[in-house]
């Protein structure tokens, strides 16, 4: 009995965790709005999917910048494939078209993650903003589409997530791993 209870713990603290390289990040505004993320690129980076009512709507990647730090975002037009493992990033975003990057704000409460002083952190939530996304997204909508939606009549799913992107994403489990800058 011994010996199974000591296997099982090994196997236990060995294996990988794969629970914690999936994110979820759900709109403040809008909860039919999320972002999942997996595969994790190391600290602070990940790739999956922004999602309307939990079905995929853009390819979502997150990382972190060279040189001067920070991370950014990328949504991206989506298709099943890109989230395949072992793909490049030329093989995963082929014949994708790219609909909004830029600055992955992290904040821990109403504190910006990257220059709260150590002696000012508060603990809080983990939050994500993207200042441009709203703009980009909005622009990436056809003006006119024979009959159908453009940017003068938007569809109740357009208006949903183009409301969300405003505003501020919510950790909602798994994603500390996602946020390089922030604490606990």
């Amino acid at each position: 009995m011994k010996k199974i209870f000591l296997l099982s713990f090994l196997l236990s603290i060995s294996s990988p965790v794969y629970a914690n390289s999936f994110c979820q990040l759900v709109s403040e505004k809008e909860p039919d709005v999320s972002i999942t993320m997996k595969y994790v690129l190391g600290m602070g980076g990940g790739r999956g999917t922004l999602n309307y009512k939990n079905k995929p709507t853009f390819y979502f990647q997150v990382g972190i910048l060279n040189g001067y730090g920070g991370q950014y975002y990328e949504a991206r037009s989506f298709f099943p494939e890109s989230l395949v493992e072992g793909k490049t990033y030329v093989e995963r975003t082929h014949n994708t078209e790219e609909i909004s990057s830029g600055r992955f704000m992290n904040f821990v409460g109403n504190q910006l993650g990257r220059v709260t002083s150590k002696e000012e952190r508060k603990s809080g939530k983990l939050r994500a903003l993207m200042p441009t996304l709203a703009k980009d997204y909005y622009y990436s909508i056809p003006f006119t589409e024979k009959g159908q939606y453009g940017r003068q009549k938007l569809s109740k799913k357009m208006k949903t997530i183009l409301d969300a992107s405003e505003g501020f994403f919510v950790d909602s489990g798994g994603c500390r791993k996602f946020f390089a800058y922030g604490w606990d």
